[in-house]
């Protein structure tokens, strides 16, 4: 029924404050890329969610006005783009995530080999002793000495390192004729190489911690994907509980008009003397009670309008706060789905977020008891050594002899050692066994979770379905009711009181209907993503790095013009 209270707003009018209020260029790329993070919506699996995103009706219902400067019509599928593009908990899970592929570059660094360099002047005076003291009283020596090389740790655990060492050495010493110089120059070139054979070795446990970046990295993503599910799912329950909120308000709008036209019919009456002042008080006593569930419906509105907007709008400044939305999209046809739960909890344990997330936990469990169990054996590592040496007296000439290993020299050696008792590496070895365990027993016991998730998911669809029949058939039940005991008060077999209590029947009876309706909407989508999938039922997608980019570029734009400000 049109309202009476509040103004229309045309379809012309609204899709222009929709172009330009709702959609301003500063979000219009995150949308874009909020796209290619969970699925564009495309076209959706056969059966409920295949009616999720219906097109709106040629006439969209009319929103009443509420506290906002405008009011914008909103298809479903735009507020999943807004809360993917906007809702904070999305936005916090994509900048982690992009943190965690800065933890695995940290940890392949490990494996990067280091240049080192040193240049050391030195000079030295010391006095004589024996019998040049007599003679002279000090003798002087000059050092240049310079070192650079290559060191590293290889994915065996292995360590080694590559030098070059030039000195030369000008030194004067007192002789039985006066004095002497003596001009030297050194160089070395040294070779080591350390193997653990045993605790600390071999790839295991020298990649260890860049497979437990890697590992992060993975969950961050997961954690996106299931992010990403949770606010659509949550953005797609706000959207419908505001659809019933603004209908609700309409039932009691209708309720308001049937009891102030009762009024009307008994207020005549009674000035004819037909009925007792007692009924018009009963209809006054009526009208004040459906003013007051008007007005509570009227708030209920403006709460289900916040939620949405914390959901899908920027709010960087008060001006979004006055934005309101109307749902436009139709609400699906309530059918009952053939899916068993089996093959929906087969689904689900393939594509559930949660349980990749476990998966990874019991991988990376699994991982440190191995890498725990090694370390528990005792240290022997393999060292070896080399070196060349050349000297001369003028420096690029003691190159020559040290290249050429005129003068090698070589070592071979094994270094063992084992801590009494061992109880530091035991004691490692027994917590990581124990938390493997625990992960095992996490991973079971969700997945026993899911199973009753889904099977509630699927038994919810079918009881909404049907009882938006039932709500349907009670409707028309009630309208004919009403219908015919307004038929009795004509005759003059009924009275006020009577109809009053079918007319408050019928609007129980619309509210449940659209209640019905409304539930079946969000569970249709709750379906899908119980079983992992998008909301409209198709596969999921974990965001790109070049999707985690775009959000991160955002984020650094909007810090930095924050700061101008």
């Amino acid at each position: 029924m049109p309202s009476r209270r509040y103004p229309f707003l045309t379809s012309a009018c609204a899709l222009a404050l929709f172009s330009s209020a709702l959609l301003p260029a500063r979000i219009a790329a995150q949308t874009e890329a909020a796209d290619s993070t969970l699925g564009a919506p495309g076209s959706p699996t056969q059966g409920p969610a295949a009616g999720l995103a219906q097109e709106p009706a040629t006439e969209p219902t009319v929103l009443p006005a509420q506290e906002g400067d405008s009011v914008v019509p909103l298809r479903l599928q735009d507020v999943v783009r807004l809360a993917a593009s906007h809702a904070p908990a999305l936005r916090q899970a994509m900048l982690s995530a992009l943190a965690t592929e800065g933890g695995v570059t940290e940890a392949s660094g490990a494996f990067d080999p280091v240049f080192f360099a040193d240049a050391t002047y030195s000079f030295l005076e010391q006095p004589t002793s024996g019998f040049f003291s007599t003679l002279f009283t000090s003798q002087k020596s000059t050092t240049y000495t310079a070192n650079q090389g290559l060191r590293g740790e290889l994915l065996s655990g292995a360590t080694y390192s590559i030098s070059l060492r030039e000195q030369v050495l000008d030194a004067t010493f007192p002789t039985a004729t006066g004095s002497s110089s003596l001009d030297q120059a050194d160089v070395n070139i040294a070779a080591s190489f350390t193997q653990p054979l045993l605790r600390g070795g071999w790839d295991m446990v020298a990649g260890f911690e860049r497979r437990s970046a890697e590992i992060s990295r993975e969950r961050g993503y997961e954690s996106v994907r299931q992010s990403a599910t949770d606010v659509v799912q949550a953005a797609i329950d706000a959207y419908w509980d505001l659809a019933f909120a603004i209908a609700d308000v309409r039932v009691k709008e209708f309720g308001l008009q049937l009891a102030e036209e009762q009024r009307q019919l008994t207020l005549a009456r009674f000035e004819v003397g037909s009925v007792a002042e007692v009924e018009v008080v009963q209809t006054d006593a009526e009208i004040a009670s459906r003013q007051d569930a008007l007005l509570t419906a009227e708030n209920a509105v403006r709460q289900a309008q916040d939620r949405l907007r914390l959901l899908i709008s920027v709010l960087e400044d008060q001006g979004d706060w006055k934005v309101d939305f109307l749902p436009i999209s139709e609400m699906p046809e309530a059918l009952r789905t053939e899916m068993a739960w089996q093959d929906a909890l087969e689904t689900a344990l393939l594509h559930r977020s949660d349980l990749r997330q476990l998966r990874l936990d019991l991988e990376q469990a699994e991982l440190t008891w191995k890498v725990s169990r090694r370390n528990t054996s005792p240290k022997l590592d393999l060292i070896a050594t080399g070196n060349s040496f050349g000297q001369d007296a003028v420096l690029g000439r003691a190159f020559d002899p040290a290249f050429q290993f005129e003068f090698p020299g070589y070592s071979l050696g094994l270094v063992f050692e084992m801590p009494l008792g061992n109880r530091q590496f035991t004691g490692a070895e027994q917590r990581a066994r124990i938390q493997h365990a625990l992960a095992q027993r996490l991973l079971h016991d969700t997945q026993k979770q899911v199973a009753s998730e889904v099977r509630d998911a699927v038994r919810a669809l079918n009881f909404l379905a049907d009882r938006v029949v039932t709500t349907e058939r009670a409707t028309a039940v009630a309208e004919r009711q009403l219908d015919a005991e307004q038929r009795r008060l004509r005759e003059g077999v009924s009275t006020n009181f009577r109809v009053l209590e079918f007319q408050n029947d019928l609007l129980t009876a619309k509210t449940a209907e659209i209640g019905a309706r409304a539930e079946y909407a969000k569970a249709a989508s709750r379906l899908q993503t119980a079983q992992g999938l998008n909301w409209d039922g198709t596969d999921p997608q974990v965001p790109g790095t070049t999707v985690l980019q775009a959000v991160l570029k955002a984020e650094v734009d909007r810090t930095r013009a924050e700061s101008q400000d």
